[in-house]
């Protein structure tokens, strides 16, 4: 007989068990880190599906707080989606992703957010909503030489650097749509630190720290965040990772931040690169009540755009797309707006750089 509840803590281990046989056999600190180094977490948010006393398929709901546009509303991550090899094809995880959506729902979330890797028509199917994201990569046509900035660029230096880099977050990515919230123990919790919350370098001048970035070197250089205050800032950051891509003979670089960003044009512009335009269509987002959420974000235009798609709608409040530029696909759906409720929808709607910081991925 088939059940469907919360973990158990004297189950750990089993759970831990199956994580790594069907995701990472080295992960096994990993993953009781997620849960035991992470004050956020209770059992409930790790619901499991058992057969015959065997935990067969679990998932993982990571409770945060985003910006959809510029508002913040409570998240619920799903992440570690995962079921035994043995008992696939069974329907075992759509049960599981349905618990967890009610879950999440009755528990007061305003939306559920996942990066799928597997083919997006399954949580399509579960009423999941594609919400694509931009990226770059930089082509140098030649090693970048070496330069110079008017601020200098450190390691970071935790004892040194760490609240000066909360501060600045904060400050970065206040009402940065797709952006979570990281209040001060959240750079604290092991799943932040496993996945590299940490910046690699900072930006320090008179003033304390005014830039950071974060980034590995791995089949080329991939930026996964970045931060300034200042024009000088963000010239020495640049510069620092054309300095360091310079030392490794390194010509590529690419990154989940879109291509508008001034850290791309700059970094385009100082290296003289070819800049390639790339995206993600991982990310998908359930709204648990459409008319709350909007009332929310964007309440004068509550009233007005109950009859749009949610698949449309998510793509607006996070700012991915504009009203103008879901206005043709609209009609491609048979679906009529005037040219005034375009407009309309256009100042509801603007398009928004939309960035989900790589460190924070669940």
């Amino acid at each position: 007989m088939e059940t469907i509840r919360p973990i158990r803590e004297s189950e750990l281990d089993e759970l831990i068990d199956l994580l790594c046989a069907v995701h990472n056999p080295e992960g096994h600190e990993r993953y009781r880190g997620y849960m035991e180094g992470d004050p956020t977490w209770c059992p409930s948010q790790t619901p499991v599906i058992v057969v015959g006393g065997r935990i067969v398929s679990t998932l993982r709901i990571w409770d945060r707080w985003v910006h959809l546009g510029a508002t913040p509303v409570r998240m619920g991550g799903i992440g570690g989606v995962t079921t035994h090899p043995d008992y696939r094809q069974r329907g075992i995880a759509t049960r599981l992703m349905e618990h967890a959506a009610e879950y999440m729902r009755d528990d007061g979330y305003d939306l559920g957010l996942l990066f799928t890797m597997i083919a997006a028509g399954f949580y399509r199917r579960l009423g999941w909503n594609c919400v694509p994201l931009m990226g770059f990569h930089a082509r140098l046509s030649r090693p970048p030489q070496p330069g110079r900035s008017a601020l200098e660029v450190l390691p970071f230096d935790e004892s040194r650097d760490l609240e000066e880099t909360v501060a600045l977050y904060q400050r970065y990515n206040a009402g940065r749509s797709g952006s979570l919230l990281r209040p001060r123990p959240y750079w604290d919790y092991a799943p932040s630190r496993v996945r590299g919350v940490l910046p690699t370098a900072v930006v320090r001048g008179s003033a304390g720290l005014s830039g950071y970035i974060n980034w590995e070197s791995d089949d080329g250089a991939e930026v996964y965040e970045v931060a300034y205050e200042s024009g000088p800032a963000l010239d020495a950051l640049v510069q620092y990772l054309l300095d360091e891509c310079a030392a490794a003979g390194v010509t590529q670089i690419h990154g989940e931040i879109p291509h508008s960003h001034p850290f791309v044009d700059a970094l385009v512009t100082t290296a003289d690169a070819d800049l390639g335009i790339t995206g993600d269509s991982s990310m998908m987002a359930l709204p648990f009540d459409l008319d709350s959420l909007i009332a929310k974000a964007v309440p004068e235009a509550a009233e007005s755009v109950r009859e749009l798609p949610d698949d449309l709608m998510c793509r607006l409040l996070f700012g991915e797309s504009s009203g103008r530029d879901i206005e043709p696909i609209l009609r491609a759906r048979g679906i009529s707006l005037e040219a005034g409720e375009v407009r309309q929808l256009e100042e509801w709607f603007p398009r928004r750089e939309v960035i989900f910081w790589e460190p924070d991925h669940f």
